[in-house]
């Protein structure tokens, strides 16, 4: 809107005599302008005014009735400029159960802000007045903004807890230990100082590289703007290998079409991942060998979706009770987890570096699995039209998943991204993580850095991004960017709360809290805070050096895509897995769903660690390793299932004598 403001303003001032017609419509096109219209009346100020006012018929009519409840239970803390809502949440408590249309007393006005005032004071024989019920709303909604960004808190309260409980408690005698352990200086000076000279070499080479880079150009949106754009390439595609589908028919020809069941107990054998499930109890009576096939079957329930009285149905050994007696004493999302990271390091242990090669990247994405619209658990999501829950999957480039969640759709997916890597416990060491657009933010961006990973995300709106500058002065530096430089980065705020950034930093890597806790200090809602200001200007340095990097080679725009992809192959064979009751969540349980999906991980992990088996005994015997290209060793992955058979055998005898002839006897 600022630009559109800023292109009619440019066009009246030179034609102030000519029709809207001829100088305004010609510049911005008319339906823009309607479209304008219909957002402002649909999501301005007269919106938000009727909005309010209905939300306040709801409060006193309904609403107004739990207030007396959460007051006497719940006790709210805070310790900085948030005071006045604790102290107006005091004075409401005090005149709980009285009939004040207006509060006799002084109250706290600095919590109502420009767009409050209409609905808060009323004008009572010329003198203003706070009206309660208006009042009380306004106090909870900002009550509601300060507790999504922890500025105030909950006394013995959980999530909502003191956000100092969260930091470690031991950071003054531990500073030079913590910042050891995140190997990062302990001197705020040399630590801008490396980020500084980053930022302005990444700078120099891309406005070196951009006049002989045939993908990148950057353009003006229109002539009277001096703002630029970027235009990027699309990626073309590669070459197809070769002998990948060669060596796909050579393994369904030597091991034939192989049961996912059986594909389950070899990846058990080989990586002993049931010795991962006790008894939840103190007393253990059968071996492990009996308890094992139990194990198995019941895995291959709950990743299958299948469910555990259709394997008993299916199968003429283990009955439904057995298998629900292990189910209910032996699983959990602990035992699940220890199982996954068997399987992983397995992998990791057995693969080939010379046909796999040593890459440390790893990918991290969604995906939405359907539940019953009468699951307390399940939320509806405009997206895809339906109800349902996020699986949010961290997995390494090689096909091989090193963590997975489970989250509401309204959670941060940089949360997720940030605690699948920190929190996979797996051998492997991450070093890239390739993510999309709701992957990434600034603060995002600042996180890794501290916490040595490399964030690289495939952003969507990539032309409207700025690159901030290292310094004052710089811009005629750097003149082939001319149009895409912004402000300088200030240093200062990041010195200043270097400590800050740390402490936070070092609550992710030991687990004192979760990324999801951690962030929520600093989201929209808290802007002004200090220690955000100073993540946002490091997530800002650190994403232009990633943007200049990004945008100056072609190949890593392949390597973030091709990861991806990876991640998208990963979520197909989920629905090739899960085939069971069409992959639906149907329990209200939250362990429950969460071990579904983490039998799921397995299962498909342990299909990873067969299939990279099968590959690499076949390039070995076929001696193929040296036939296989550059295009095939890109296209290399274990993630196919031409070969499995998920659902079981099916066997037919058509001369065998008719079941109805049996009941007729």
């Amino acid at each position: 809107k600022p630009q559109i403001l800023y292109r009619v303003a440019c066009a009246v001032t030179k034609n102030p005599s000519g029709s809207v017609s001829e100088v305004v419509f010609t510049t911005v096109k008319e339906e823009v302008f309607q479209n304008i219209v219909i957002e402002h009346e649909t999501g301005g100020s007269y919106y938000k005014t009727r909005q309010r006012y209905f939300l306040k018929n709801k409060y006193v009519r309904h609403y107004q009735r739990i207030l007396p409840i959460l007051l006497d239970h719940l006790t709210f803390r805070s310790s900085n400029r948030r005071q006045p809502i604790i102290k107006a949440l005091e004075i409401i408590k005090k005149y709980v159960g009285t009939n004040f249309q207006h509060f006799p007393e002084a109250m706290p006005l600095e919590i109502v802000t420009s767009s409050w005032q209409s609905t808060v004071f009323e004008d009572i024989g010329g003198e203003r007045k706070v009206n309660r019920k208006g009042y009380e709303l306004c106090v909870l909604h900002k009550l509601e903004k300060a507790l999504k960004c922890k500025e105030v808190w909950l006394e013995g309260g959980n999530i909502f807890r003191n956000p100092n409980d969260d930091l470690p408690s031991d950071w003054e005698t531990n500073r030079l230990h913590y910042y050891e352990t995140l190997a990062q200086p302990p001197k705020s000076e040399k630590f801008v100082t490396g980020v500084q000279e980053r930022l302005h070499e990444s700078l120099h080479n891309f406005n070196l590289n951009l006049p002989r880079n045939p993908h990148i150009k950057i353009f003006a949106p229109n002539d009277t703007s001096e703002k630029g754009l970027f235009s990027v390439g699309r990626l073309e595609a590669q070459d197809e290998p070769q002998n990948i589908e060669h060596l796909k028919q050579i393994i369904g020809r030597e091991y034939g079409i192989l049961d996912l069941l059986d594909v389950f107990v070899e990846a058990d054998n080989l990586a002993e991942f049931t010795g991962s499930f006790r008894h939840s109890g103190t007393k253990q009576v059968r071996s492990h060998e009996q308890l094992r096939p139990l194990i198995l079957l019941n895995l291959f329930a709950e990743g299958t979706n299948t469910g555990i009285k259709r394997i008993a149905q299916a199968n003429h050994f283990y009955k439904y009770d057995e298998l629900l007696y292990v189910r209910k004493n032996y699983f959990s999302p602990e035992a699940l987890r220890a199982a996954n990271i068997k399987v992983v390091n397995k992998i990791l242990e057995l693969r080939n570096p010379n046909i796999w090669g040593n890459a440390n990247t790893a990918a991290s994405d969604g995906k939405r699995f359907g539940s019953w619209n009468n699951n307390l658990l399940s939320e509806w999501k405009n997206r895809y039209k339906g109800n349902g829950i996020l699986i949010y999957w961290h997995v390494q480039t090689n096909a091989v998943c090193l963590y997975s969640q489970m989250k509401s759709f309204s959670s941060s997916e940089v949360a997720a991204m940030i605690e699948g890597l920190v929190r996979h416990d797996t051998e492997m060491r991450v070093e890239k993580n390739f993510v999309d657009s709701h992957g990434q933010s600034e603060v995002a961006f600042a996180f890794c850095k501290l916490l040595g990973f490399q964030l690289m995300p495939r952003l969507k709106r990539i032309k409207y991004e700025k690159l901030y500058l290292p310094d004052k002065g710089l811009s005629g530096a750097f003149e082939n960017l001319k149009g895409v430089l912004t402000r300088p980065i200030r240093w200062e705020l990041i010195e200043s709360q270097y400590d800050e950034m740390m402490k936070h930093a070092v609550a992710l890597k030991l687990g004192t809290a979760n990324a999801e806790a951690i962030l929520r200090r600093f989201n929209s809602y808290n802007t002004t805070h200090p220690t955000y200001k100073a993540f946002a200007e490091l997530g800002k340095a650190e994403k232009t050096i990633f943007l200049c990097k990004y945008l100056s080679s072609i190949e890593l725009r392949y390597e973030i895509n091709e990861g991806l992809n990876v991640v998208e192959r990963w979520n197909g064979v989920n629905d090739f897995i899960r085939y069971g009751r069409q992959g639906v969540f149907a329990t209200n349980s939250r362990e429950h769903q969460e071990i579904s999906t983490l039998a799921l991980q397995l299962l498909q992990n342990c299909l990873m660690l067969i299939n990279t088996i099968l590959v690499e005994k076949t390039i070995e015997k076929e001696n193929m390793i040296n036939r296989l290209s550059v295009e095939d060793l890109r296209a290399l992955s274990p993630l196919f299932y031409e070969h499995i058979n998920p659902y079981g055998v099916f066997e037919i005898d058509v001369n065998r004598p008719s079941f109805l002839q049996k009941e007729a006897i």
